[in-house]
């Protein structure tokens, strides 16, 4: 028997017609698929760099609120210190509540000038100045209440005046002694003033020792003739 070979196909061969349709369908298509696409408009978009810029703004301003809050007179960041409390004071609208801010704040800077007494001796100086006026706006908030109708305001306003006095009176003693004899009478002078503004019978108010600020107590009787 004789064995029946298959014919064998062909190999296909690719037209130049359409070799050439099909590089340039392809083509088209590469140019289609790598083309950059166009921007599209977004309002987030155009805000998003804004965002980015308050958000760092908001983390510096954290992070030197940070450091500042344990510096001290005549550090670069006590002013930085200073602007956020001057802030927290003015909103702070209740009378008590405001003078008990003041009474803290007065607290904080003898702190300071009890840690510059023990470190910075130089510095003694503007410490104590910045704790006297710590001690007038004190002292300034109280006369504002010994002045109020509210008798229960005008209590607790001196109630918390004396307390203070005595305990800043007790630390003042103690940073006295650590000072230089040069800056130790301008404590002492800090702490007669203090006594002066605080105290019910003195009350000399903004005006200073003999001032024209009037009293709480009403008029006496004119005496009859």
């Amino acid at each position: 028997m004789t064995e029946r070979r298959s014919p064998m196909l062909e190999r296909p061969v690719l037209r130049d017609q359409f070799r050439k349709e099909l590089r340039g369908r392809l083509m088209s298509e590469a140019v289609a698929v790598l083309a950059p696409e166009r921007p599209r408009f977004s309002f987030a978009a155009l805000l998003r760099p804004a965002f980015a810029a308050a958000a760092l703004l908001v983390l510096v301003a954290a992070g030197a609120t940070s450091a500042a809050a344990s510096s001290l007179p005549g550090d670069a960041l006590y002013a930085v210190k200073r602007a956020g409390e001057d802030v927290l004071v003015a909103l702070t609208f209740d009378d008590v509540g405001r003078m008990q801010l003041l009474s803290q704040l007065a607290d904080r800077r003898l702190d300071e000038l009890a840690e510059i007494a023990r470190q910075h001796g130089a510095l003694a100086p503007t410490a104590t100045q910045e704790y006297a006026d710590a001690v007038e706006r004190f002292a300034d908030a109280l006369d504002d209440l010994r002045a109020a109708s509210n008798e229960e305001k005008r209590e607790a306003a001196q109630a918390l005046a004396e307390a203070a006095r005595a305990k800043h009176r007790a630390v003042l003693d103690a940073v006295k002694g650590q000072l230089p004899a040069a800056d130790q009478s301008e404590v002492q002078n800090v702490i007669d003033r203090e006594a002066e503004r605080t105290s019910p019978e003195g009350n000399p108010g903004r005006s200073g020792p003999g001032g024209n600020r009037p009293s709480n107590a009403p008029p006496k009787p004119t005496p009859k003739k």
